[in-house]
C-alpha cells in the first residue's frame, strides 16, 4: 500500500487539489486509487496521530484505520490531505521558522501506518509573498505581533524539509512552488494522485476559474477538449500562452508588503527563496517539479 501525504501548505492551493481529486474518485478507482472524503479523516488522524506517538502499532493499526477509510480491498494508493499535520494554521511560524515540529509531526502519521510506503507531496512560497498572506489572515487573532518580530531573510523552506528527512529518511518528497502551480496544475494532481500519465482528470481545468472571466475560462475549456496534448511539455506552453493573454491581470498580483519593506528588499527575500529552492533540489530523496 503506497499513501500519498498531501501536506499543502497553508495559503497555496486552498484544498483544490483535493476538491479535484475527490470529484475524480471513480476514475481513480478504477486504478486501484482511493481518495477519501478530507472530512471523514482528517481530525481522526490528527487526534491519533498525536494519541499513539508512544504506543506500539502494528500492521493491524494500519488495516483497522484504512477498513474504516476506504469503500474498496482493491485500493494500491490512497490520498490523504492533512494540512494541519504540520501546524494549526496560527502556527505555521514558531520561533522565526516555519514548520518547526513538522518532522516529529510527519513520523508520529508514519507510525499509524507501519507497513505502507509514505509519500510526502508538500507546495511552498516564497515568504515575500507568504508572510504579508499569513498576517493578512490573522489579523486581529492575536498573532500579529509573533509573525511581525522574525527576519524573513532567515526563514528556510529547506529546513523545513531537511527536519521531515531527518525524521524519516526513508520517505521520499516531491515538492513545487506555489508561483509555478499555474504551469504544472495537472503534473502536481498526477504526482499527488499517482494515475497514469494518459487519464485525464476531470475539471482540472477549474483550478484557473479566479483568474479568468467566464467567457475566456470557457474558451480554455474547449481548447483543452477539442486539443489533444501530448506531453507535459505541450501543455505547459499552451498553459503559458492561455495565461499571458487571458489571465486577469488583477488575479496575478500578489501582496508583498508588510510595514518597512520596500521592492528591493522583496527583490532580496525572492532571491533567497529561489536559492533555498535550488538547495531544496539538491537533497536526496527530494523531487522538485519545476516548469
Amino acid at each position: 500500500m503506497e499513501i500519498a501525504l498531501h501536506l499543502g501548505a497553508h495559503l497555496t492551493d486552498e484544498n483544490k487539489l483535493m476538491r479535484n481529486l475527490v470529484r475524480n474518485r471513480d476514475l481513480l478507482a478504477a486504478e486501484g486509487i482511493a481518495v477519501p472524503g478530507p472530512g471523514l479523516y482528517q481530525q481522526q488522524l490528527l487526534v491519533l496521530a498525536r494519541e499513539m506517538r508512544d504506543q506500539p502499532t502494528s500492521e493491524e493499526t494500519q488495516e483497522t484505520l484504512l477498513d474504516g477509510l476506504l469503500e474498496s480491498d482493491n485500493v494500491r494508493r490512497t490520498v490523504f490531505s492533512l494540512e494541519n499535520l504540520l501546524a494549526p494554521p496560527n502556527w505555521v511560524i514558531e520561533g522565526g521558522r516555519f514548520y518547526p515540529r513538522a518532522g516529529e509531526r510527519i513520523a508520529e502519521f508514519c507510525r499509524l501506518f507501519p507497513a505502507a510506503k509514505v509519500q510526502v507531496y508538500l507546495a511552498v512560497r516564497s515568504p515575500a509573498t507568504f508572510l504579508p498572506a499569513l498576517i493578512k489572515r490573522q489579523r486581529g487573532g492575536g498573532r500579529d505581533a509573533a509573525l511581525t518580530d522574525i527576519d524573513p531573510a532567515s526563514m528556510r523552506w529547506s529546513e523545513v524539509i531537511a527536519q521531515i528527512k531527518d525524521s524519516v529518511p526513508e520517505v521520499p518528497i516531491t515538492i513545487w512552488t506555489d508561483e509555478d502551480t499555474a504551469l504544472l496544475w495537472p503534473e502536481v494532481l498526477r504526482a499527488v494522485s499517482g494515475h497514469q500519465p494518459t487519464t485525464t482528470l476531470v475539471g482540472w481545468f477549474a483550478w484557473y476559474w479566479d483568474m479568468m472571466t467566464p467567457k475566456t475560462h470557457e474558451a480554455m475549456r474547449r481548447y483543452f477538449a477539442r486539443n489533444p496534448i501530448t506531453d507535459d511539455l505541450h501543455r505547459r506552453k499552451v498553459l503559458s500562452a492561455m495565461l499571458e493573454k487571458f489571465a486577469r491581470p488583477e488575479s496575478l498580483e500578489v501582496d508583498a508588503t508588510l510595514p518597512g519593506w520596500n521592492d528591493a528588499y522583496v527583490e532580496v527575500l525572492t532571491e533567497i527563496y529561489e536559492q533555498d529552492l535550488d538547495l531544496i533540489a539538491s537533497f536526496p530523496g527530494v523531487t522538485l517539479l519545476e516548469p
